[in-house]
């Protein structure tokens, strides 16, 4: 998104602490000590309109939201006088006086005046208090009082035209209900410095606060929602951030001299370098501060709509008919951003994801207009901001008061600039070093040009002649036929015939003793016509879904989750359940618990079902196979195992690093180096590309396996088993020390495996390729400790770009969601309490709601076209550990570290 300097004008003073205007059309500022020069943007070298009527020095200024009439209000504290701009223009051409319409008097120097939606209202800050004018009856309607300290800005809310919100320097808000004249919520003291701008989101209904120290807040002003803080973004961060950058930029450009050798320990160099960062880190900081002198929201590319989203005027087509749009699309089309100004910098923030997407520094050179001279202009430091957006086009324009120069400049920020950037300039540097921070991994095009390497979940080439997913695992067959008699009867000369057991048969029979006795010697079949019905019927097993469930489709348009439906206690000695699994034909649910045991489940929760015991550790993690056979976990003990429904022992057990072909020979037992065991706990592990493999996540290494399961078991050698596994190979993360989080998908073929390192980063694994795709850095504040992706369910299906979405979650950093293919964040969720557990998350089947536990003792469902939870699971009666919904059904089942489950459904 490009930024111009399109002018600058002169003012008859230092306007830093006056409130400025625009309205995307015109513009107002100071023209003289009393008077008020009106500019149109499109003409701006064009003399300006002057309003002359004050007496005394104008403090602040405000354009009206409708555009026919252009109303405008000055404030000072001799008159409030309201304007009506094309009125004005039309009397100045006939050559008479223009007029305005006094609506209040002899009031103390305001600091903020704000129309409301209908231009019929004026909110005024005087001191400690806003007052209500009416414009159309010429009159003081309320007083609005309660704040301690000076008011320094309110707003009337859009989407609802009698609410007004105001900030003081008090450090609190409050929001008032002018309609009932009735104060409808109060902060408590939020922050230890005051607030200074606010700006209200037309589209998702927040209100987003400034501070003095440089920290940005956002509340939600929807109904019912209890204004709850939405997001709480760090911008000083940010900005210290942006100093190191560019202090490190400009020390390896620089000339530093000779070059120094030495034999200093690590940290002690690293000292040295760094004081020599932090001094000029401070010398910026000391210049220019880091308060948020203006907030402006810009409007989304596309409005968001109720309803079904994808839709659209096509309400009686198919829906195979209807055009491939996802909920990627509508997150992204959807999103206003936020921009923020601060004394040295301006900052275009992504509203519903907080990133930090644009960032525009003042000490440098800025690209101007072609009408302008001088090619490149120096800011400098910016005393005060006014935002708005123009009603033709999505650009915003931006005008910046300086701090120490009678000059206010106009940017316009998102407009198509008629030549590109200087790619030599400071604010192109700087965005492309933002670019590098974010490590997106690039290829070079013929042409030359630098692209993003395109990923999906979804493959959209074939697999290599020479991939890792061709890699199979194929058991010896026994020889039959002529060549096996005459190696054994060429052997038996030589070789001693083993012991056999007594009865030398693999089985042993029962002697039989304990079985009752045959009484019934006879029984004629009398009804042969129902016995043959009985021979023809389908058997059809347990575990495996029925014709009915296969037919059936998950509801998409289903609520979420919200009645309390089953409470299960499973275990009765409170022993915590660390991680929980559907099955893909949701019939069974599987347990990892802390006792060293996992406990298989049948739906509905009644508590029968199975358990397996067999590790020495705490179980980490429980997943199914596909076909719903198998069962792999997880635990401390450095092992994992694959289960299969009836049987007690494990089919396989994974122990060493590279396989187990050596696990019944003496080989084993004496120990192989280059076939170790796992040196670690074994935190995570799932099958993979359809059951195909078996992908095992241990300390700072990824390894996937190939394997075959034997399941028969022989009564003799029933400790010995013929299942095999082999590493296929071994991903490491290039600077982690540990691999917090993996995911990926297996209910169809797909080649990406994402990991997070205890780095911070996420790297992106093309097992086709076996390299890594794309690396993120930097993704939460915390290490990720889990990744969901949304990959629908087996009832359920998806748009192809909805699959790249997936979220991520970190302690103290809330839950975020990205896009696979841009390698961006598109939403940033917080409100759940999450500090020091692990807690898990998962998707919906339907892809629009997100799960997570808390540590408030409830679960949190949050919708991802919403920017806060719309569900709180209370109830429970210790930390929700996980949590994960119903392939089939809209419901939901939470994990506690008590030992308990709960299932909630949307009846």
């Amino acid at each position: 998104m490009s930024t111009l300097h399109k002018f600058s004008i002169r003012t008859p003073y230092p306007i830093s602490q006056n409130q400025l205007s625009s309205n995307g059309t015109y513009l107002a500022l100071p023209f003289t000590k009393s008077s008020i020069g009106v500019w149109s943007l499109q003409s701006w070298q064009s003399k300006p309109l002057e309003l002359v009527a004050h007496k005394r020095r104008v403090s602040a200024i405000a354009f009206g939201f409708r555009h026919s009439p252009t109303l405008l209000c000055t404030a000072g504290s001799d008159y409030i006088i309201v304007w009506n701009v094309e009125k004005a223009r039309t009397t100045h051409d006939t050559g008479q006086q223009i007029r305005g319409t006094i609506i209040g008097t002899n009031y103390d120097e305001p600091q903020y005046v704000a129309f409301n939606p209908d231009d019929n209202l004026v909110a005024l800050c005087v001191e400690n208090e806003v007052l209500i004018l009416d414009a159309q009856k010429e009159r003081l309607d309320m007083r609005l009082e309660g704040h301690t300290a000076l008011v320094t800005c309110a707003e009337f809310c859009l989407h609802s035209p009698d609410t007004v919100v105001s900030a003081s320097e008090d450090r609190t808000f409050k929001v008032w209900d002018i309609a009932t004249q009735c104060l409808i919520y109060q902060s408590s003291i939020i922050s230890a410095s005051p607030f200074l701008c606010l700006a209200i989101d037309p589209y998702s209904q927040c209100v987003a606060l400034g501070t003095t120290d440089g920290q940005v807040r956002m509340y939600d002003l929807s109904e019912g929602k209890g204004f709850r803080c939405l997001h709480h973004v760090d911008i000083a961060k940010h900005l210290r951030q942006q100093n190191r950058l560019k202090a490190e930029q400009k020390a390896s450009t620089s000339s530093q001299g000779p070059a120094t050798i030495s034999s200093k320990p690590s940290w002690k160099k690293q000292e040295a370098d760094h004081s020599v960062v932090d001094e000029e880190e401070d010398d910026d900081a000391a210049e220019c501060g880091e308060s948020i002198l203006g907030l402006g929201f810009s409007s989304p590319k596309t409005a968001p709509k109720a309803g079904a989203r994808g839709k659209g005027d096509h309400s009686n087509v198919p829906a195979f008919l209807l055009p491939d749009t996802s909920l990627v699309e509508e997150l992204s089309d959807s999103t206003s951003h936020l921009m923020i100004g601060t004394p040295g910098a301006l900052l275009q923030l992504n509203a519903a994801s907080c990133m930090v997407e644009q960032y525009i520094d003042f000490q440098g050179p800025l690209q101007s207009d072609e009408h302008i001279d001088q090619e490149d202009v120096v800011l400098g430091v910016a005393g005060n901001y006014s935002f708005s957006s123009s009603p033709h086009d999505s650009q915003v324009t931006c005008l910046i008061g300086s701090l120490f120069h009678n000059s206010v400049h106009t940017l316009a920020i998102g407009c198509d600039a008629s030549r590109k950037p200087d790619s030599d300039s400071a604010a192109c540097k700087l965005s492309q070093m933002m670019e590098k921070s974010l490590d997106i991994i690039t290829t070079e095009s013929d042409g030359g040009s630098s692209n993003t390497l395109e990923i999906s979940v979804i493959p959209n080439t074939p697999v290599a002649e020479k991939s890792l997913l061709r890699s199979e695992l194929v058991p010896k067959s026994k020889a039959v036929g002529s060549t096996s008699k005459k190696s054994k009867s060429a052997g038996t000369k030589n070789v001693k015939a083993k012991d056999q057991p007594l009865t030398f048969k693999s089985k042993v029979s029962s002697s039989g003793y304990s079985e009752t006795s045959r009484t019934k010697m006879f029984s004629p079949q009398t009804k042969q016509a129902s016995s043959k019905k009985a021979t023809i019927s389908i058997q059809k097993s347990s575990s495996a879904p029925g014709i009915s469930s296969l037919l059936k489709e998950y509801s998409v348009d289903s609520e979420p989750p919200k009645t309390l439906k089953t409470k299960l206690v499973v275990s009765e000695q409170g022993s915590p359940i660390n991680s929980i699994s559907f099955s893909d034909d949701g019939q069974s649910i599987a347990c990892a618990m802390a006792d060293k045991s996992a406990q298989i489940l049948k739906m509905p929760l009644t508590g029968k079902g199975t358990a397996f015991s067999g590790h020495n550790g705490a179980l980490n993690s429980a997943t199914w196979s596909h076909h719903n056979q198998w069962l792999l976990t997880t635990s401390d003990d450095k092992t994992a195992r694959i289960w299969t429904r009836g049987l007690a022992d494990p089919v396989m057990t994974f122990d060493r690093v590279n396989n187990n072909f050596d696990s019944d020979k003496e080989k084993a037992t004496t120990g192989d180096k280059s076939n170790a065991l796992f040196g670690k706990e074994i935190k995570l592990g799932q099958f993979y590309y359809v059951d195909r493999f078996v992908l095992l996540m241990s300390a700072n290494s990824l390894f996937m396996y190939k394997y075959h399961l034997d399941t028969k078991v022989d009564d003799i050698k029933r400790y010995q088993t013929n299942s095999r596994y082999k590493l296929v190979k071994q991903f490491q993360m290039e600077k982690a020390q540990q691999i917090t989080a993996m995911s990926a998908i297996n209910t169809f073929n797909s080649y990406i495996v994402l990991c997070a390192g205890s780095d911070k980063s996420i790297e992106a694994l093309d097992m086709n390729v076996g390299k890594t795709a794309a690396r993120i850095a930097d993704v939460q504040s915390r290490a990720v400790h889990v990744i969901a992706q949304n990959q629908g369910s087996m009832y359920a299906s998806h748009p192809s770009s909805s699959y790249d979405l997936f979220a991520t979650s970190a302690v103290t950093d809330g839950i975020k969601v990205w896009d696979l293919r841009s390698n961006r964040c598109v939403k940033h969720l917080e409100g759940h309490l999450n500090r020091a557990h692990h807690c898990g998350l998962r998707f919906s089947p339907c892809g629009k709601y997100i799960a997570t536990g808390a540590e408030d003792r409830s679960a949190y469902v949050y919708d991802l076209r919403g920017g806060t939870y719309i569900r709180k699971l209370s109830g429970h009666t210790e930390v929700v550990s996980d949590v994960t919904f119903h392939p089939l059904y809209p419901e939901i089942v939470t994990a506690t570290l008590d030992g308990k489950l709960r299932l909630y459904s949307d009846r």
